[in-house]
C-alpha cells in the first residue's frame, strides 16, 4: 500500500506546484501590461509635448528668421530693379515660406512689357527674379492707328499717328482680326503670325534688321521685304528662314560696296541668290 500511495502524493504535490507557479506568471503577466500601458501613455504626452515644442518653434523661425529681405532681379535692361520688384508684388519682410512662384508669375502675367522667367529662393531672406523686357522691334498701321509689336507680335504701345518711327520695319498686308495692347496679334491667316516670328527672331539674331524698312506678310508663302536702299526681297515662304535672312546680309552688304539701289533681290533659294536691277 505504501509503495501505490507515494506516486498518488507526488503527483498531488508536482500538480500542486504547477498550479502556484501558473497563478504567479498571470500575476507578472498583468503587472507587465500595467506597465506597458503607463510607459505607452508616458510617452505619448512626451511625443505630444515634443510636436507643441517642435510647433511653436517652427512659428518663431517664420515670424523672425525666414522674412524676406533682399530681391535681386536679373535680366532688366531698361526698367530698374525696384520697377521690377513692384510688378513682382514681393514686399520687404514678407515670411518667405509663403511664396510661391505661380503667385509672382501671376503678378507679372499683368504687365505685358515683362515676361517672367523664374524665381529663386535663398533661405533664409533673399529671392532672386529672372526676367526678360520685351522690346519694340517693328510697327504697324491699322484702321489708322500705329502699333508697335515685339519679336513674338505682341502689341506693345497703341497711338493715334500716322507717322512710322525711323529704324524700325514697318509690317504691311496683315489681315488682322484682333489688335489689343498687351495681347498678341490675331489675324485671320495664322500663317502670317508665324512667318513675322520667324522673321524677326533671325533679323534679331543676326543684327540686320534696322536694315529693313518694310515686312509684308500678305502672302505667307510669297513673302517680301524692303530694304532702306530700296531693294525688294523675294523670300518665298518663311521655312528656313536663317538661311534667307544670311544671305540678304551678305548680299546687302556686297550691292551697297556697289552703290546698287532700287531692284529685286531673290533668296527663295538661299544657295542660289539672284539680284535683279532696275531698268
Amino acid at each position: 500500500m505504501s509503495r501505490r500511495e507515494e506516486p498518488q502524493q507526488e503527483s498531488f504535490e508536482a500538480y500542486g506546484e504547477y498550479h502556484y507557479e501558473y497563478q504567479d506568471d498571470a500575476e507578472r503577466v498583468k503587472q507587465v501590461q500595467k506597465a506597458y500601458k503607463r510607459r505607452k501613455t508616458h510617452g505619448f504626452f512626451k511625443f505630444l509635448i515634443f510636436l507643441c515644442i517642435l510647433s511653436v518653434g517652427v512659428v518663431m523661425l517664420q515670424e523672425t528668421v525666414f522674412r524676406l529681405e533682399t530681391v535681386y532681379v536679373i535680366g532688366n535692361e531698361q526698367k530698374t530693379p525696384q520697377q521690377i520688384v513692384m510688378t513682382s508684388g514681393l514686399v520687404r519682410g514678407r515670411n518667405m515660406l509663403g511664396i510661391e512662384e505661380e503667385e509672382v508669375a501671376q503678378a507679372f502675367a499683368k504687365d505685358h512689357t515683362v515676361i517672367f522667367k523664374g524665381m529663386q529662393k535663398e533661405y533664409p531672406g533673399t529671392i532672386y527674379i529672372y526676367i526678360q523686357e520685351r522690346k519694340v522691334a517693328s510697327s504697324m498701321l491699322w484702321l489708322g492707328m500705329l502699333y508697335t509689336l515685339d519679336t513674338e507680335g505682341v502689341v506693345m504701345e497703341e497711338k493715334n499717328s500716322a507717322v512710322i518711327p525711323s529704324g524700325l520695319p514697318v509690317v504691311t498686308g496683315v489681315n488682322a482680326s484682333s489688335v489689343h495692347v498687351g495681347q498678341q496679334l490675331v489675324t485671320r491667316d495664322r500663317g502670317q503670325v508665324e512667318a513675322y516670328q520667324k522673321i524677326m527672331y533671325e533679323l534679331q539674331q543676326q543684327v540686320c534688321a534696322d536694315q529693313i524698312s518694310e515686312i509684308n506678310l500678305a502672302d505667307p508663302d510669297n513673302l517680301y521685304l524692303v530694304t532702306s536702299e530700296g531693294v525688294t526681297v523675294r523670300m518665298g515662304s518663311a521655312q528656313d528662314a536663317r538661311a534667307k535672312i544670311g544671305a540678304v546680309r551678305t548680299t546687302m552688304a556686297y550691292l551697297r560696296q556697289l552703290g546698287k539701289t532700287g531692284g529685286i533681290l531673290d533668296v527663295t533659294k538661299p544657295e542660289d541668290t539672284k539680284y535683279m536691277p532696275e531698268d
